[in-house]
């Protein structure tokens, strides 16, 4: 089905375009909703996460959740918050630490030993 089904061969000079006010009105109409919206779906994103995994496993690792972590933090990442890491969410084999949008997921292995499970560093 055509938009413009009803249109004339030759239009009218002597008045106005019909069309030219419908491309006025759809003018009108997307300026207003980009305005409703506050532009928001033209900006970009307001964060960026990047996430790497880390392979643990094994019998090795550390003795508690909290020397994983510092493992992490020890090297310096930029990317990465090098202050304010508390626990956000805990159970018996698994520990993820927050400091903003930054996440380190720390996980006990079958011997016991805590691993870094997993970073996601947002910005």
């Amino acid at each position: 089905m055509s938009l413009f089904r009803n249109r004339p061969v030759t239009p009218n000079p002597a008045g106005p375009s019909q069309y030219g006010r419908m491309r006025i009105s759809v003018t009108a109409a997307v300026i207003a909703c980009l305005a409703a919206a506050g532009v928001n779906g033209c900006a970009q994103p307001a964060q960026t996460c990047a996430i790497q995994d880390y392979g643990g496993g094994g019998t090795s690792g550390y003795q508690t959740p909290q020397q994983a972590l510092q493992s992490v933090l020890a090297r310096h990442e930029p990317w990465l918050s090098a202050t304010g890491w508390k626990p956000a969410q805990r159970s018996d084999t698994a520990v993820s630490f927050a400091s903003g949008n930054d996440i380190i997921d720390v996980v006990k292995n079958k011997a016991g030993k805590w691993n870094v499970g997993g970073v996601t560093a947002c910005r």
